[in-house]
């Protein structure tokens, strides 16, 4: 297809705790399990801020969570279409940036293709194949023996427990992630799997990032567990990324930093990628009990944009991203911080310097 046309605390990561994380849950459902991380916009979690060590590490241990989507009517799985069948478009301005790949690697039964990737300094997209042959039915890591083959787009009553016994096949349950470390500089990822056959699963790594170092080599781990949660194969595949362009809009002042109660604001940068705005809070937490009060924040001058929540820098200060805004952004950037009872506490007036 021609598209023209038409942190460190990830590498330390031990694989056994990755596997872990990947081991199916002991649930019993007949429907097909719905989840996303939590990147729309920010929302304060409560009682999120009794450590501060905690919110660092739940945020670059990378927790994933997972959307399991029905897609059998669908052909084509690049990134794309992959967040449509989130009901998400992206902006058409990013298209000449989305890189085509063919990148293969084969276990013995199995194998793994990345087929797309998209690189701005604040996110890393890519789009995986995974193909189980004639050995494996292919779900999603959360997937258990017990779940309804509609996990996998098949109509029934079926779980997929029986529906591999009698296509006389084993499951295969298979994760991707783009483990790395502080040269990505990734501190969340969140996964959508959509399968096109019983025996074919296509994955969305949409992974955020913290420090926007410029980068080329990376890698798309995918891993694969069997039923009982046993690990199978760690495929690790080399991949070259091409960033796409990101034009500085300014720095930007409060008007009155303290206006939050337990939150300091000290400044917010802004830059344009073709994903949209990108705006970053540079924040000190001044008082958890009082933080605990916030909840949201929102922006006159944007209309949507994906959130992150608040990350420890090495520097003590905590940075709070944006990303994919829409709307317009001039000379100022008013900021509305609101409580759990959607009460605003205050605003913040942010002018370029």
């Amino acid at each position: 297809m021609n598209r023209k046309l038409i942190s460190k605390a990830i590498s330390d990561i031990d694989d056994s705790f990755i596997a872990e994380s990947m081991s199916p849950p002991v649930v019993k459902t007949d429907h097909a399990p719905e989840r996303t991380s939590n990147m729309g916009k920010y929302e304060n979690k409560r009682n999120s801020v009794n450590s501060r060590k905690l919110i660092s590490l739940i945020l670059a241990a990378c927790l994933i969570f997972t959307l399991a989507i029905t897609a059998y009517a669908l052909n084509l799985f690049g990134i794309r279409e992959m967040f449509r069948t989130k009901n998400q478009d992206l902006p058409v301005e990013i298209d000449p940036y989305i890189q085509q790949h063919s990148e293969t690697v084969a276990a013995r039964d199995w194998g793994a293709t990345v087929t797309e990737s998209f690189c701005d300094p604040t996110r890393v997209m890519v789009t995986v194949s995974v193909t189980g042959g004639d050995k494996y039915i292919i779900v999603p890591t959360d997937a258990t023996p017990e779940h309804s083959v509609s996990v996998i787009g098949i109509d029934g009553d079926e779980t997929l427990g029986e529906y591999a016994a009698a296509q006389g096949k084993e499951l295969l349950c298979v994760c991707a992630s783009l483990r790395q470390n502080e040269e990505l500089g990734i501190f969340t990822e969140a996964m959508t799997f959509v399968n096109s056959s019983d025996s074919e699963m296509h994955i969305l790594v949409d992974a955020t990032r913290s420090n926007g170092n410029m980068i080329s080599n990376a890698a798309c781990w995918v891993y694969a567990v069997n039923a009982a949660g046993e690990r199978v194969d760690t495929l690790q595949i080399p991949i070259e990324l091409t960033e796409a362009p990101a034009t500085e809009a300014g720095n930007f002042v409060p008007d009155n930093p303290n206006a939050i109660p337990g939150l300091t604001v000290h400044s917010v940068s802004v830059e344009e990628t073709p994903l949209g705005w990108t705006v970053r809070f540079i924040s000190e937490i001044t008082d958890d009990v009082a933080f605990e009060n916030f909840k949201r924040m929102d922006c006159d001058e944007l209309t949507d944009f994906d959130g992150g929540g608040f990350v420890l820098e090495d520097d003590g200060t905590w940075s709070t991203t944006w990303t994919m805004g829409k709307g317009n952004i001039s000379d100022t950037l008013t900021v509305h911080f609101y409580d759990w009872d959607d009460q605003l506490i205050g605003s913040i007036v942010f002018y370029k310097g």
